[in-house]
């Protein structure tokens, strides 16, 4: 073990700084241990720190080359789903259209619609609005024919409505001197399927 050097400086020391010892590295002090601990530390060798130093590097860029691989991996799954729902955009349309079909003919079926919500909707469409004319399903039209005795100066009041066996349930035809007004829900379908399949 080496002795002790005392060194008497006439001024106040700025600073310290560990030199290497000839083929040897230092290693930077670890705050958790004392200074006798620390002195018992063995110090490393050059070759040893600059493996370290070179596998760490290793990691770094094998970590870089896995993200570029995991980036690359997931643009092409993106690529992949953009083509497929091109390719099948139509078959995904007629297929959202056949399933609201389904649940609107159960709702039907069940009563489950607002027939003067249709009627009134489609009036806001109509082209005139004096001497109209409703057409619907003759299941519909004591609903309606209550709620005209339920509402009286309204304009559903006033409506001419009749029943007729061509126009199915919750589905209605406006007549006007100007035209008619069809709410249909085969074509509201038709119309949701067609937008469907244009969508970008």
């Amino acid at each position: 073990m080496s002795e002790a050097l005392t060194l008497n400086l006439p001024r106040p020391v700025a600073g310290l700084r560990v030199v290497e010892e000839p083929g040897r590295a230092v290693l930077p002090p670890d705050p958790s241990m004392n200074a006798e601990a620390q002195s018992q530390i063995p110090l490393a060798a050059p070759t040893d720190v600059l493996r370290e130093a070179e596998a760490l590097q290793q990691q770094k860029k094998s970590l870089a080359q896995l993200g570029e691989t995991i980036n690359t991996l997931a643009a092409r799954l993106n690529d992949l789903h953009q083509q497929t729902v091109e390719r099948h955009r139509a078959d995904i349309a007629r297929l959202a259209v056949e399933i609201a079909r389904k649940i609107l003919t159960r709702k039907i079926d069940q009563g489950e619609y607002d027939i003067q919500t249709i009627i009134e909707e489609a009036l806001k469409c109509a082209p005139a609005r004096q001497n109209l004319v409703v057409r619907v399903n003759p299941e519909d039209l004591a609903t309606c024919q209550q709620f005209q005795r339920e509402n009286p100066g309204t304009q559903f009041a006033e409506l001419d409505l009749v029943a007729d066996w061509g126009i199915a349930r919750a589905d209605c035809l406006v007549e006007t001197p100007k035209g008619i007004v069809k709410s249909f829900v085969e074509e509201h379908l038709a119309r949701i399927g067609e937008a469907l399949e244009k969508a970008q």
